[in-house]
């Protein structure tokens, strides 16, 4: 996928509404890093972002950037996505998404815990050409060598968003690192 209608990120003024602010930057980048506060609504701007378009998928994770399982259960959190965008496509099996051969955007909910095996799955997403990709992370260090592939990182905040220097968020993610162990695997 190219640029759209802005010719860089920098192009980007980012205003009070977060989704508003996530759209633009889907409007000129192809690989996007949103990341904030637990409570900040990552997940719940991204999808309102994206919800006048088609082809919209979503990668979920049973785990937060803790390691912590979903509060209530995982799949009380996939009901809850599915109600802020009915059409959305749950993905379980990664593989199918390489099958894909039109424009679609991708939603990657968490990094923390994925195996070394669906890490790569990922980063191959982030290559594709067809793919517009959303990562949610809700801490920027669990990104490791991924944050490389990021067009734009976006810190939200309850009252706006800023985005984050590419260079500071490799330095985040190397100097904090990620040490985390997979929870679960492909």
């Amino acid at each position: 996928m190219k640029k759209t209608q802005k010719d860089s990120a920098e192009d980007i003024v980012f205003t009070a509404d977060n989704a508003e602010n996530i759209r633009e930057a889907l409007a000129c980048c192809k690989n996007i890093l949103v990341c904030g506060i637990k409570g900040v609504g990552k997940i719940t701007n991204t999808v309102t972002a994206v919800k006048d378009n088609t082809n919209v998928y979503y990668i979920g994770n049973p785990f937060d950037y803790e390691g912590k399982r979903r509060p209530g259960s995982y799949e009380k959190y996939l009901k809850y996505i599915l109600s802020l965008k009915n059409d959305i496509k749950i993905i379980e099996d990664i593989e199918r998404l390489f099958k894909i051969r039109e424009d679609i955007i991708l939603i990657i909910d968490e990094i923390f815990g994925r195996s070394e095996a669906q890490l790569g799955q990922i980063g191959r997403l982030f290559d594709a050409e067809n793919i517009k990709v959303v990562q949610i992370v809700g801490c920027m260090k669990t990104m490791g060598d991924l944050i490389d592939k990021c067009d734009i990182i976006i810190e939200l905040h309850p009252d706006g968003a800023f985005t984050v220097d590419k260079e500071l968020g490799k330095a985040i993610c190397r100097i904090f690192g990620k040490t985390d162990k997979p929870l679960f695997d492909v």
